[in-house]
């Protein structure tokens, strides 16, 4: 997709981090939002930055796990913005700790939101993609979804699952004028450690305030430029930090071998 101008873009998980940052970008390449996230209040900041660019903004509380509600969405955006041309499935959450530690609730939550939130939106926004002269879907994964880190194994388990089913719908897809990318961004700056859930989190939201966060952790505007640059591209594939891409190398010189990260991360 060359020309984003007047395009309508739809972004999970827009009220914050990635989300939010996404959807800033599209707006400044001339899209037009439809906001989708759980929260009404961070909905109506966003929308307020997206409509400060002089671009549309449509805010839709939806919970990605509610089948009936992603369903319906379309028809609502559709309705809003007389189309639909880019899906960003953004939304997600993350654990941390023992895997056998992990309450089956927890495991059920995550997977509801990591997995099925990116599979209920690409089934219910599919048709309406289809009616486009061109479009385009992202799907978020992270550079767990390339190699499996110890005490993030619910996570990594979600995320895997989005990388086989996005590469899985491009080639599908390949025929049709909808683009698919496979986002896999490493450590990034967001909110996703307050929320997260496990024996563990208790370590994680420190570390997102700690002096290390700027060095460690990318801002959510670095995938924000890569994802508006692989939808232009239609990219199959983005690697977002150098954590990311040191993953990625690893995953493909040593399959398989993750001993050591296990190891490195119980010292941690």
């Amino acid at each position: 997709m060359r020309n984003l101008t007047d395009r309508v873009a739809v972004v999970t998980g827009a009220g914050s981090g990635i989300g939010r940052a996404t959807s800033e970008a599209l707006a400044e390449r001339g899209c037009h939002l439809a906001l989708v996230d759980v929260s009404e209040q961070a909905l109506a900041e966003t929308a307020r930055l997206i409509e400060a660019q002089g671009r549309a903004a449509s805010t839709h509380v939806v919970d990605v796990r509610d089948a009936d509600a992603m369903e319906a969405l379309p028809d609502v955006v559709v309705s809003a913005h007389g189309g639909c041309h880019i899906l960003v499935n953004n939304a997600g959450v993350t654990s941390a700790g023992p895997f056998e530690d992990e309450p089956l609730d927890d495991l059920r939550w995550i997977v509801d939101i990591n997995m099925w939130g990116v599979v209920l939106g690409c089934r219910a926004f599919l048709p309406h993609l289809r009616k486009a002269d061109e479009a385009h879907i992202v799907n978020l994964s992270s550079m767990v979804g390339l190699l499996g880190f110890a005490q993030n194994a619910p996570y990594a388990m979600t995320k895997g699952a989005v990388r086989s089913f996005s590469e899985a719908l491009r080639s599908e897809l390949a025929t049709a004028s909808i683009g698919v990318t496979t986002v896999f961004p490493g450590a990034i700056n967001t909110n996703i450690m307050s929320t997260a859930r496990g024996s563990k989190a208790d370590r994680l939201a420190p570390l997102a305030k700690s002096r290390l966060a700027p060095i460690v952790m990318r801002p959510p505007s670095a995938v924000a430029k890569r994802i508006v640059r692989a939808i232009e591209r239609n990219k199959g594939r983005v690697v977002v930090g150098p954590d990311a891409h040191l993953v990625s190398v690893w995953s493909r010189l040593a399959p398989g071998r993750s001993g050591l990260i296990g190891r490195l991360t119980e010292k941690m």
